[in-house]
């Protein structure tokens, strides 16, 4: 017969025994992200975004910005993140063709790569799939309608665009013509300025506007574009007006003086955080290849009560899209804080 402090000493050693064989907890998923500069308002927004679904989500958060917004920077970035065994990258590439290889390496390593805002060369790259901000034809028909809004039908007008970004705003470019011809046929596009970054844009605004005395509105297609233009018609001595893609924060002062009555923009906020969101999806493998919807589930504070609020995203072409753009006023400026 056993003792009965040998039986106690016994259930002792099994329950330990039981506790050493429970399962170790599963790993949280580490998501990073990789925009195309450090100090850029607009991805500085998109990080708050990303940071907040990580919160909600209970995942891991790493942000990487370069210093000189290079591609050689964000090369250095994503191989440096596979080393330190990353879940997913979501990525606005800096150049689509010469970040590829280095996404591709990341694939290979097993680490699920999303891009966003702009997107890379899929085939080459391998990336799964592009978070797009607008739809390009929403765009060129938001910015005609700003300048209409803006100026009249009849407007004069010149464009200033990003070099970084011309594949895309080429699209917008088409999309704007289009508008043009079918709504306003007498607005005229005089001349287009391709600019490296914000004060080449001051310069080159000053002088298409020496060239052409006669322009009346201003389109600049990135919101430090946007800025560059509004200096140069603030310090002018003739009323002009600018109309582009901005940000609330950096145009605001521009839009309560009237120099720029509207603008359109998309929330990069949200941006980030629906990137974020669909990077998780992609390593709980609810992302398939032929995946043709998407349901994000998001945390809205109504009276002060929390609820969640699913939203239904639908995918073409590897392609999630955020939403419509929206067009900003002096009234309705003030709503936004980025």
């Amino acid at each position: 017969m056993v003792p009965r402090f040998c039986a106690a000493l016994l259930l002792s050693l099994c329950a330990l025994l039981t506790g050493c064989e429970r399962p170790m907890p599963a790993p949280v998923t580490r998501v990073a992200m990789i925009v195309k500069a450090k100090g850029d308002a607009y991805f500085d927004a998109c990080a708050l975004g990303g940071r907040k679904a990580a919160k909600e989500l209970g995942v891991q958060f790493f942000y990487e910005a370069p210093v000189d917004g290079s591609v050689e920077e964000q090369i250095e970035a994503v191989d440096g993140l596979v080393t330190r065994r990353m879940d997913a990258i979501v990525i606005a590439p800096h150049e689509a063709m010469a970040l590829a290889p280095a996404l591709k390496r990341a694939r290979e390593n097993g680490v699920h790569v999303i891009t966003f805002d702009t997107d890379a060369d899929e085939k080459r790259s391998g990336r799964e799939w592009f978070v797009k901000p607008v739809g390009d034809a929403a765009v060129g028909r938001g910015l005609v309608e700003s300048m209409v809004s803006s100026v009249g039908a009849k407007a004069r007008t010149a464009i200033i665009a990003s070099v970084s970004i011309a594949a895309r705003q080429q699209q917008w470019l088409r999309a704007m013509r289009e508008q043009i011809a079918k709504v306003c046929p007498t607005m005229q596009i005089v001349e287009i300025r391709r600019c490296e970054d914000a004060n080449a844009a001051f310069t080159a605004t000053q002088e298409v506007l020496q060239k052409n005395p006669d322009i009346t509105g201003i389109f600049a297609l990135t919101p430090e574009l946007l800025v560059s233009a509004a200096q140069v018609v603030k310090a002018g001595n003739r009323k002009r007006f600018v109309t582009g893609v901005g940000l609330p924060n950096s145009a605001r002062a521009f839009v309560k003086a009237g120099i720029v009555p509207a603008f359109v923009m998309w929330d990069p906020t949200e941006l980030g955080c629906l990137t974020v969101q669909v990077a998780v999806q992609a390593v709980k493998g609810r992302l398939r290849d032929d995946s043709t919807k998407l349901d994000i589930t998001n945390t809205e504070v109504v009276n002060g009560i929390a609820r969640a609020k699913t939203i239904k995203k639908t995918i073409t072409n590897r392609e999630i899209l955020l939403g419509e753009p929206m067009i900003v006023t002096a009234t309705t400026v003030d709503q936004f804080d980025f």
